[in-house]
């Protein structure tokens, strides 16, 4: 009896050791080297760009996407492909250009920013642009809906936006001089720039080209 008594005390006590190790354990195998952020660090709110906490520099927690491989190594990696072609400066992270907006709550698809649009991709990728053609047709490509993927992730919307009157002139300018990062926007053709041109006259503005 005292026998069966000290083996299921030692039992219980392995129990509980084990339980305890693999409570601390499990979490850290679980989790990558960059999710094992300060408990007190607030999300949702740092991918949320109305929230004082909110930062741009996704980089800093996302390196992992400069180094990425597909599923096919004859393919290189999207992330990988585009970012040198995204526009936008580098410390406050050009993800935000073609990830715009937060899904924290509802989820996508996984991820905790909302997938690319595909009229995003066919500005270049469409038979007017100026990459390899993905796109059979553009799709509609007005100004106001080229300013929208091309420009407004940096100067915000249309109608509050920084740059509102702008001419087409000043625009391939800051492009010529890669300003702001603005340089990958060089890929555009005359036409869609003068489109966005157009726009920002229209909503604040009241000409399209000074030259």
């Amino acid at each position: 009896m005292k026998i069966r008594q000290i083996f299921n005390k030692r039992i219980a006590a392995i129990v509980l050791l084990t339980g305890a190790y693999l409570f601390n354990w499990i979490p850290n195998i679980l989790a990558d080297d960059d999710d094992r952020r300060d408990p007190g660090e607030n999300i949702i709110a740092i991918h949320d760009s109305s929230s004082p906490q909110y930062s741009k520099d996704c980089i800093s927690c996302h390196a992992d996407v400069l180094s990425a491989q597909s599923l096919v190594p004859s393919i290189p990696d999207v992330h990988v492909t585009m970012i040198p072609f995204t526009p936008g400066e580098k410390d406050e992270g050009t993800c935000v250009v073609c990830h715009r907006t937060a899904d924290l709550v509802q989820g996508s698809a996984g991820n905790i920013r909302k997938q690319v649009k595909a009229t995003y991709c066919a500005m270049c990728h469409g038979p007017t642009g100026p990459a390899s053609q993905f796109y059979q047709a553009d799709l509609a490509f007005d100004g106001p809906a080229l300013y929208d993927l091309a420009c407004a992730a940096c100067h915000r919307d249309l109608v509050n936006s920084e740059v509102q009157g702008e001419s087409l002139a000043e625009i391939q300018k800051k492009i010529n001089e890669n300003e702001g990062g603005m340089g990958p926007l060089g890929l555009l053709p005359t036409e869609k720039i003068q489109a966005i041109a157009a726009a920002l006259a229209e909503f604040g503005g009241d000409h399209v080209d000074d030259d």
